[in-house]
Parts: structure tokens; C-alpha cells; sequence
């Protein structure tokens, strides 16, 4: 894949499509994380943009096995969005649970109802240099999600022209760097974070019932339901209700499909 002054034009551009097909070529070859890496650092440049992640939506406070974590974001940023746990508080991330494929970083309040600590999140981005950008959600059933991204465009708009684009480049990486770094042999050990309690708790609490109907519905006192879901909140180091319930989902331990769509549009308010 080698450099083509790659700036789109209105439409349907065939380089796009040629650029496409080359990346798909080298990145079926990727031998080992670095390649994924490096191709990944390729496509942001002759794309046009300034950055690039391709990340799990976890914990990367310490290496865990088969744990994804490629960026160039800039240091004092990628510092504070990983040592703080900030992909909680992501609504880039919220919004991968909304999205069903590729979406732009402006349309954001269409797949989630952006909260204040949303607002400061983006600016927070904002000051470091990291907006305006494409993200492709990545799901495997039981296992925890992550996603591809590309932002920081050269010229305005270029996010919106690259939507077809960016959904082959961020879809063939992730699944070729999940495969390299045992994704598949770790869904297989993979054991769950929460009893089967807790998450028929955490599940009813994401269709918006309060602890005294989950105690209702599960035939539970009230009492028994806060101390799941207070066990469950201290499992993932989270601090509320809403928390919890995105934690679960993005760490596959329970399933959109799990969550009425009216309610989990409004999980990440």
C-alpha cells in the first residue's frame, strides 16, 4: 500500500476503492500486531487524517492477554484517557453500542443523548487535537467490544466521504489483530466477571426498572437487589447504575438484544 496523495472527491471515488483493495491484500498478510500497526498508521496518513485508535473497550491500566491497544493519539492525551479509565465517560464508545455499523463523531446526538460529562469529554478531546472522527464498533458475542477510529481530518468533511471506506479498513483490522492476538482461544477460557444474578439484575436495571420492580420481577427483597448491584459495581470499579450497565455491555457479559432499544439510547445520559 504504498503513499497516493489520498484526498477524495464528491462521489463514488475508484481510488477509494483501489485503496480499499490494497489494504484488504496487505493486511490478510499481517504476520504479527506491529504489521496491523503499521497499516493501520498508513491508511490514517493517505486517508487524511492525524490520528488513529484501534482499541478494546477496557482496562488498559495493566497488559491483559489478547487486550487491543493501537493509537497515536497524542501522550498527555492518550495518558489521561487510558490511566483514567476514560472510555467510560467515552461517548464515542456509548454510541458504538447504539450504532449497528460505521458512524461519523457528528452524529453523535442522533445514536445517544449527549450528558454534561459528555460535553466535557468532547472538549477535553477537542483541546488535544483529537476530533472530528469516523469509528467503525467492533462486537464478537461474549467477549468485550472495542472499536476502530480515525480522526483529526486534514480538511473539513472528509470524515462523512470516507464513511464506506473506513467501515472495510477498521473491520478487516480489528478482526486481524483480534485473530493474531488469540481472540478466538480467549473466547473459549473466557470466564465471566458477574454471577448470574447480578446480571439478571444489571440487565433489568438497563430497561429502566428501579431495585423494588427488579425485587418484584425476580422475586428478591429490595435489600438483596442493591447489594448485586452494588457487588457488581464494585467488580468493575464503577460508581452507578448507568455505569454498570454500559460496563456489561461493552464487556460482552450481556447483550444489546438484552436492553430495549428505547432504553439503552438513553444508557449513556
Amino acid at each position: 500500500m504504498q503513499g497516493q496523495d489520498f484526498l477524495p472527491n464528491q462521489g463514488l471515488d475508484p481510488r477509494a476503492l483501489s485503496f480499499a483493495s490494497a489494504f484488504l491484500a496487505e493486511i490478510q498478510q499481517a504476520a504479527n500486531l506491529a504489521d496491523v500497526e503499521r497499516l493501520l498508521e498508513a491508511a490514517a496518513r493517505e486517508l487524511g487524517f492525524r490520528h488513529y485508535a484501534m482499541i478494546h473497550h477496557d482496562d488498559h491500566r495493566a497488559a491483559s492477554p489478547g487486550l487491543i491497544n493501537m493509537n497515536n493519539y497524542p501522550s498527555d492525551y492518550a495518558a489521561e484517557y487510558f490511566g483514567g479509565l476514560y472510555h467510560r465517560d467515552d461517548p464515542v464508545v456509548h454510541a458504538c453500542i447504539a450504532a449497528n455499523a460505521c458512524f461519523t463523531w457528528c452524529e453523535l446526538a442522533d445514536l445517544i443523548e449527549l450528558g454534561q460529562r459528555h460535553r466535557e469529554f468532547l472538549e477535553r478531546g477537542e483541546y488535544h487535537g483529537v476530533t472530528n472522527g469516523i469509528t467503525v464498533p467492533a462486537f464478537v458475542l461474549g467477549e468485550r467490544s472495542g472499536s476502530c477510529n480515525f480522526c483529526s481530518p486534514r480538511i473539513p468533511d472528509l470524515a462523512q466521504r470516507h464513511i464506506g471506506t473506513v467501515q472495510i479498513v477498521g473491520s478487516f483490522a480489528f478482526q486481524t489483530a483480534r485473530r493474531i492476538a488469540g481472540g478466538r482461544r480467549l473466547r473459549q477460557v473466557r470466564v465471566g466477571r458477574l454471577r448470574s444474578r447480578w446480571l439478571d439484575c444489571i440487565i433489568l436495571a438497563g430497561q429502566g426498572k428501579s431495585n423494588t420492580d427488579i425485587a418484584t420481577i425476580l422475586d428478591l427483597s429490595p435489600a438483596t437487589v442493591k447489594t448485586y448491584i452494588e457487588a457488581a459495581c464494585a467488580r468493575y470499579e464503577v460508581h452507578n447504575r448507568t455505569q454498570l450497565v454500559i460496563a456489561a455491555v461493552l464487556d460482552g457479559e450481556i447483550g444489546i438484544h438484552e436492553i430495549s432499544p428505547r432504553q439503552y439510547r438513553h444508557l449513556a445520559t
